[in-house]
């Protein structure tokens, strides 16, 4: 699909989110771009037509458009094939129990009708979903003759999974029962970390990526967490609640991770910098307007996923990073940025 030289290409560009990772200086500030228009999932295919040659060829086709379009300019996106499709942000309230259905082109998940408390861990070994999700990495290397990488399922952090679970009632259950929301916290963060355990088995760390490529591209040595929900609790309870089970989400062979945020969280800022799992942050939306909150807050070696927004742009950006610690998303550059 690709020629020896746009391989070539492609690992180079690679090679300077890894510099960056390393806390090196990269030849220019690295940028991540996905022309992201719901056409590269189709979970519709695999969900309801269970066609899954129907749904790798959408993909096959959106991955080379992105990545020739990349190739015109100075962004990268490396060939990736997204297991979205597998019941998207849903995907381990399903392996939970959940009640989860494709329905109107978005998946929806009902709350569980049982108590925050009686949660009860899975039994993974005898998941059918689980095995679906391994058997079909291992397909997909295979169709892909083992060149592309393969993106997880969405595994979202704790808080988040919990909230899809229990709704309101989690809140509550922070409030007045902390040790039993510190339970089912656990109890998802054992679920996720053994999603990844059975991925990397199954195709190699080399080979599985982080679980949402829209947001964010990490090497192989690092892991990525949307953590959300965040920004909705106090940094107190993130702190002495949450935060812990957040780090029990990525396996010890990993070295980190970079979590997602997308909401008002610069609260959380110095618990974020306090922990040693977290290699950086990827900030959208109203989390990019707090940048510089972020920037001034973390440690020296954490790094910065930024999508450029009215309030924060690319030039307000390069100014309070003059390009260090800093990778692009969500738009195309077209021109290599320098590092001052």
């Amino acid at each position: 699909m690709f020629s020896e030289l746009q391989w070539k290409e492609l690992d180079y560009r690679q090679s300077q989110f890894t510099k960056v990772f390393a806390g090196e200086k990269p030849d220019y500030v690295p940028s991540w771009y996905h022309n992201f228009d719901g056409k590269q999932t189709m979970p519709g295919l695999l969900i309801a037509e269970k066609d899954r040659d129907k749904w790798l060829d959408n993909q096959l086709r959106a991955v080379k458009a992105n990545v020739e379009e990349t190739l015109d300019g100075a962004s990268l996106y490396y060939p990736i094939i997204e297991m979205f499709s597998l019941y998207g942000t849903h995907y381990v309230d399903k392996l939970l129990g959940g009640d989860v259905t494709w329905t109107g082109d978005q998946f929806w998940s009902k709350e569980l009708n049982c108590e925050v408390s009686q949660l009860q861990q899975p039994d993974l070994k005898n998941s059918a979903l689980l095995k679906e999700t391994v058997e079909l990495a291992k397909w997909i290397k295979d169709k892909t003759d083992d060149k592309f990488l393969i993106s997880m399922p969405d595994v979202g952090c704790p808080l988040n999974v919990a909230i899809n679970l229990f709704g309101e009632k989690f809140f509550l259950e922070i409030a007045m029962d902390p040790e039993s929301a510190r339970r089912v916290l656990t109890i998802i963060a054992n679920v996720t970390r053994r999603v990844h355990e059975v991925l990397i088995e199954a195709v190699g760390q080399e080979t599985i990526r982080c679980h949402n490529a829209f947001y964010v591209y990490t090497p192989q040595d690092y892991a990525g967490l949307s953590i959300c929900a965040t920004q909705m609790i106090s940094p107190a309870n993130f702190s002495d609640i949450v935060a812990d089970a957040d780090d029990n989400c990525v396996p010890d062979c990993y070295k980190g991770m970079i979590q997602h945020l997308c909401g008002r969280s610069d609260q959380h800022v110095p618990e974020i910098a306090k922990r040693h799992r977290i290699k950086g942050v990827q900030l959208n939306d109203a989390a990019a307007d707090q940048f510089e909150a972020y920037y001034k807050g973390m440690r020296d070696d954490q790094i910065f996923y930024l999508w450029p927004t009215e309030n924060m742009p690319l030039e307000k950006i390069l100014s309070i990073t003059a390009g260090k610690r800093l990778v692009i998303i969500g738009q195309k550059i077209d021109t290599k940025i320098e590092i001052e």
